[in-house]
């Protein structure tokens, strides 16, 4: 019986001891993030830029705002080389680029002075605007007769898109002096335009005020 009551006593300790920490903490946090992601339309990796505001209005949970630019490109590598000619390049190049603001609720699973981690889940908007076409098709000269190929590009869908989205994202960060913190971030997103943007890497650096 002595031994649980000590127990329990050091827990409470314990416990005091890192609300204390915890409540130590300023509760804002602006940040920059950057990485890559991997976006399902074209299936290439690029860059993902943002910017975000977070704040925690319980003592595990937190709501946050960003706003972020993403940038994929690609090409379907064509290259000829005709008799006494030099090499000619006919790759079909494309890019595809976005801008996209969040709101998201997030929660810690675990938070001490020094480290966090937690989840975020929220809602977007995004507008994106792409060069792909949505169907390719090469005719070579034995079909044509004439001597280079030649490229047919389809487009079906509009080149530019407004689409609402969710994304679910894991972060974890380490505190440092003077209220910066370090943190990286993983996750994905779906948008009602079909784009699919997973996995994330990203690496954030933001201060608490």
């Amino acid at each position: 019986m002595r031994k649980i009551l000590i127990l329990f006593v050091c827990l409470l300790i314990v416990k005091s001891s890192l609300s204390q920490s915890i409540q130590a903490i300023p509760s804002q946090i602006f940040s920059s993030n950057l990485g890559l992601v991997k976006l399902g339309t074209g299936d290439s990796y690029g860059l993902m830029i943002g910017m975000e505001y977070e704040r925690q209005f319980r003592p595990r949970f937190l709501w946050s705002t960003e706003l972020a630019t993403t940038i994929h490109d690609g090409a379907d590598i064509l290259k000829v080389k005709l008799d006494n000619l030099p090499e000619q390049d006919l790759s079909y190049r494309y890019t595809i680029a976005a801008i996209q603001i969040a709101g998201k609720i997030g929660y810690y699973f675990l938070r001490t002075n020094q480290f966090e981690i937690g989840g975020k889940a929220g809602l977007l908007a995004r507008y994106q605007s792409s060069s792909l076409a949505d169907d390719r098709e090469v005719l070579f000269p034995a079909l044509t007769g004439y001597p280079l190929p030649l490229r047919i590009n389809r487009n079906t869908e509009p080149q530019r898109t407004f689409s609402g989205g969710v994304t679910l994202q894991i972060f974890a960060r380490h505190n440092l002096k003077n209220n910066w913190t370090i943190g990286a971030t993983t996750g994905l997103q779906l948008d009602t335009n079909g784009d699919v943007i997973f996995p994330q890497f990203l690496i954030s650096i933001g201060k608490r005020f």
